[in-house]
């Protein structure tokens, strides 16, 4: 099997990345959940994946377009996932 092949076949496989953002859900705690986005909130300090500083919460969008309303001035730190659906870390 030559380098491109073996291109090829990882193409199709999700990202290390993608799967830690999957298993990352599993240790933040839910706060809203509806049919356009999830909202988890980070309750333990655990870093962000992007910018390595704790974050405040999780905002996993659903759908293709998806509209956010923010209440504070944040900054925000973006993600995604295999499918390309972006997971936004807020830092207030």
């Amino acid at each position: 099997m030559d380098d491109a092949d073996a291109a090829d076949d990882t193409a199709d496989e999700p990202t290390e990345e993608a799967e830690s953002l999957q298993e990352l859900v599993n240790y933040l705690t839910p706060r809203r959940d509806n049919e356009t986005m999830a909202t988890y909130q980070n309750t333990t300090s655990i870093a962000c994946p992007a910018c390595g500083k704790p974050f405040d919460y999780l905002v996993v969008c659903k759908q293709d377009q998806t509209s956010l309303s923010l209440s504070n001035v944040m900054d925000l730190c973006v993600s995604a996932d295999h499918d390309g659906r972006p997971f936004l870390f807020t830092h207030e």
